[in-house]
């Protein structure tokens, strides 16, 4: 999916922005393509007058507010990591004879019960750590006096568990004789709020659904081995009390489900983003994983980004990718080999920028259409139209750039002759909205992940030193 938002980035914004050709009069422009950017313009104007996100941005602020404080915060992890190693050491237990786990060669079980670590961790005002109390759920407090003297700003984090739980066996956690066994709540119940000058807001909020199908023949679950699907709806929301704030009044939704299936080598993902009550965006992908996992720990902490989202396509394709905006304008996109797609693609923006004729990024772009086929539809105007790449000269660059064909003209024509001033500016009002949030979800993507390179680093360090 990544590879296909970088091949073809904005292109379904893009696609809708015209109604002029920079070889045709109007008059000599199909009837199909006509009506399509006339449709599509009147969806682009809909969207920049209407879509602001002013929630999202919050939310975003706030993970990172978080992230810093919590997940990057020494001082926690000094607090949770040893708390989290005592309670496995708690568990360990002598296996029966005869168990599953014993005749699997293992000689002690210990568990993780995810459903029942129910503390408190409030962090103290001057910042030297946390405080550790027993509470009815998972909870931290964050709370900071800067900012208004006199006053404590606090923001919330809770984590509620229900319903059954799923024994999943972590080969991460687990050693030639210990067996750890999680116990992962099978649905489970998030909330981020604060209390900022006396107004006490919930800014996100989500649940969360966790399925885990057990190994054949065994009564456990694995990873690396099982089926499972994790689904659930996050929700961020500005109501009127957040006025004061400067902040427009505003509600997302956000719902997922991602499937996994290593047997097969399929996974499923299914994704909406809903702005006050519209659909503005969904998304439903089937993909093969040919290499079965990425591992974190493989990934260098200096890496880029790019570098990370290749590590991640890696031996994968996308079998169907469709992305419906407005509840209206649809692309579909196949790809066949995504690892191969973003090389092409990062070698193609490196020719071009050394200024490489136009053969040269021809070359790309013939090797790109090879492993991406794609197409548009358009509920309102019922047209389905083939998309391909084509090399264009923009400025003094060529470029691999998408085209579309329509039914009644020969040919495939590029983007660069279907854009029109009025969608253009539409277009970059929606851009120019969204830069920085999205800006803001990137950091928050890659401080997750270097947290999960760190957990495991000192998970697997104090592994080490305890075995010593």
């Amino acid at each position: 999916m990544i590879t296909a938002i970088i091949v073809f980035g904005g292109m379904t914004m893009t696609t809708s922005c015209t109604d002029q050709n920079d070889d045709k009069t109007t008059d000599q422009i199909g009837e199909n393509r006509q009506e399509f950017l006339n449709h599509v313009k009147n969806n682009m104007k809909f969207i920049a007058e209407n879509l602001n996100f002013g929630s999202w941005h919050m939310a975003n602020g706030l993970n990172i507010e978080f992230n810093k404080e919590v997940l990057h915060n020494p001082e926690f992890e000094k607090t949770i990591i040893p708390l989290f190693n005592q309670k496995i050491r708690e568990s360990i237990q002598p296996l029966s004879p005869g168990s599953e786990l014993a005749e699997s060669g293992y000689k002690y079980q210990a568990t993780v019960d995810f459903s029942s670590f129910n503390y408190r961790f409030t962090q103290r005002l001057d910042l030297t750590g946390f405080d550790v109390t027993p509470a009815e759920n998972f909870e931290i407090v964050l709370q900071d006096n800067v900012w208004e003297p006199g006053e404590i700003y606090h923001i919330f984090l809770l984590l509620k568990s229900s319903g059954p739980v799923h024994q999943v066996i972590s080969d991460i956690m687990s050693n030639d004789s210990v067996a750890v066994v999680m116990l992962i709540p099978e649905n489970m119940k998030m909330s981020i709020s604060s209390d900022y000058d006396g107004i006490d807001a919930t800014e996100l909020e989500g649940t969360f659904h966790h399925k885990f199908q057990p190994v054949s023949g065994s009564q456990y679950a694995r990873f690396s081995a099982s089926p499972w699907t994790i689904s659930g709806s996050v929700k961020s929301n500005v109501n009127e009390t957040d006025i004061e704030r400067q902040m427009v009044t505003d509600a997302t939704q956000l719902d997922f489900s991602v499937t996994q299936n290593p047997t097969t080598h399929k996974s499923d993902v299914t994704l909406s983003f809903v702005h006050n009550d519209r659909k503005m965006l969904q998304l439903q992908a089937t993909n093969t994983n040919l290499n079965g996992k990425t591992n974190l720990m493989q990934i260098n902490p200096g890496s880029s980004l790019l570098e990370i989202f290749a590590a991640i396509v890696e031996g994968n394709s996308i079998d169907n990718l469709v992305v419906t905006l407005n509840d209206d304008l649809t692309t579909k996109l196949q790809i066949t080999d995504c690892h191969k797609a973003l090389q092409l693609a990062i070698a193609s923006g490196e020719a071009r920028r050394s200024y490489a004729d136009e053969a040269t990024i021809d070359q790309y772009t013939q090797q790109l259409n090879q492993i991406i086929r794609g197409e548009l539809t358009c509920k309102g105007v019922n047209q389905v139209i083939p998309m391909q790449l084509q090399t264009v000269k923009v400025g003094v660059d060529y470029i691999a750039m998408p085209a579309l064909k329509f039914a009644d003209e020969q040919g495939y024509v590029p983007l660069k002759q279907l854009l029109e001033a009025e969608t253009m500016e539409y277009a970059f009002n929606i851009i120019d909205h969204a830069a920085e949030p999205a800006s803001d979800a990137m950091i928050v993507v890659r401080q997750l992940v270097r947290y999960m390179q760190s957990l495991f680093l000192a998970y697997n360090t104090s592994q080490t030193g305890e075995n010593k």
